[in-house]
């Protein structure tokens, strides 16, 4: 009997000892489940020193599951597609990278030198401010891509070669689709001396090749001064470029801005080029040629960057700033300069300017 008792007690020895094992793992179990909160509710005690290690935090079966991560719906909402209207209209250098020197009001567009290192930022702030482009990827000084006194292609594609990267190439396709990229200039008044005298039509060809292979569905064009639409390889044709800017100055045509505007598009028809306009309003004023150069007579604004040009008069500007506004693909002014844009007549030209083009349907 003794020996039966003793082994009776000895098991209910051992089944209290299970239990009091299992009710403490039980106890330890519910205190991880209710650790306090990594982030206190009080701000008073966000830098407490007890905020609860790693090692309480809950286990990966505590997680929340995938069934209650918050809907699709919750998400911040994404912006919705831009849209433009009319034909864009605006100054040369009107941006610093994704900062803006005017407005943009009452300018729908801009022509702009950009590095490779800017040029994303400067896409997406235009596009959020609805600002159109005409990208200058390989402006700046002629120097940087002569030698000796020649154009060099070489440096030219070195250039355009800092723009061939997959967050590049994705930007400007995108904004080509959207409209908030216009073009490319390939470069800028070939036929003056600054470059030499070994540039072509077929030169240019092939950098208009070398850009559409980076960038397939971008349009790129040249820039041409006033004199030089119509004297310049005459007997050559542009084949891969898609648009001509053509310039206008007072002195090519002594105002007559209408026979100007008449030949410049018969020249683009001849060359199989979509035609875009400009206007010189630092240099294109009628010029002060008797020894002065103080361009204070009719017709003059003030001095322009070199003798003997004169500023346009907001007249000029707001008249011939009209003949020109619908005829091309879009409508700029050389250059952005804050004395010019300020005065009171030729704000007033520029909006008169700007409603005239936004009465426009958007062309190609």
């Amino acid at each position: 009997m003794l020996r039966m008792r003793t082994k009776r007690h000895s098991r209910i020895r051992r089944g209290w000892l299970v239990l009091a094992l299992l009710s403490a793992f039980l106890a330890g179990s519910c205190t991880s489940d209710q650790a306090e909160p990594l982030a206190p509710s009080d701000p008073a005690d966000a830098s407490a020193p007890d905020v609860p290690t790693v090692d309480t935090a809950p286990t990966v079966d505590t997680a929340p599951t995938v069934d209650t991560a918050p809907p699709v719906d919750s998400q911040p909402p994404q912006p919705a597609p831009v849209s433009y209207t009319g034909l864009p209209f605006g100054p040369f250098g009107l941006w610093r990278i994704a900062n803006i020197n005017w407005g943009p009001q009452p300018f729908t567009g801009s022509h702009n030198y950009i590095n490779a290192d800017g040029i994303v930022q400067q896409i997406n702030a235009a596009r959020a401010l609805g600002h159109r482009l005409i990208l200058a990827m390989t402006g700046g000084l002629s120097k940087d891509y002569t030698t000796a006194g020649q154009f060099d292609l070489t440096k030219w594609k070195n250039k355009m070669d800092t723009y061939d990267t997959d967050t590049i190439r994705n930007a400007v396709a995108a904004g080509v689709a959207d409209g908030t990229i216009l073009g490319n200039t390939l470069i800028d008044e070939p036929e003056t001396k600054q470059w030499g005298s070994n540039l072509t039509k077929a030169l240019i060809d092939e950098m208009a090749a070398y850009v559409k292979h980076i960038f397939s569905s971008l349009p790129v064009g040249v820039n041409h001064g006033p004199p030089a639409y119509n004297k310049w390889h005459t007997s050559e044709r542009y084949q891969l470029v898609d648009y001509v800017l053509y310039q206008y100055a007072h002195y090519v045509t002594s105002g007559d801005v209408a026979a100007w505007r008449d030949a410049v598009l018969a020249q683009a028809r001849h060359e199989g080029v979509t035609p875009a306009l400009s206007l010189n309003i630092l240099n294109g004023g009628a010029q002060d040629r008797d020894g002065t150069w103080d361009c204070t007579r009719e017709g003059q604004a003030g001095r322009g960057l070199r003798a003997p040009n004169c500023r346009m008069t907001s007249t000029q500007l707001k008249d011939w700033g009209k003949a020109l506004a619908t005829a091309g693909c879009f409508l700029t002014v050389w250059r952005y300069d804050g004395t010019y844009m300020s005065e009171a007549g030729n704000q007033e030209a520029f909006r008169e300017m700007a409603s005239l083009v936004a009465s426009q349907p958007r062309r190609s």
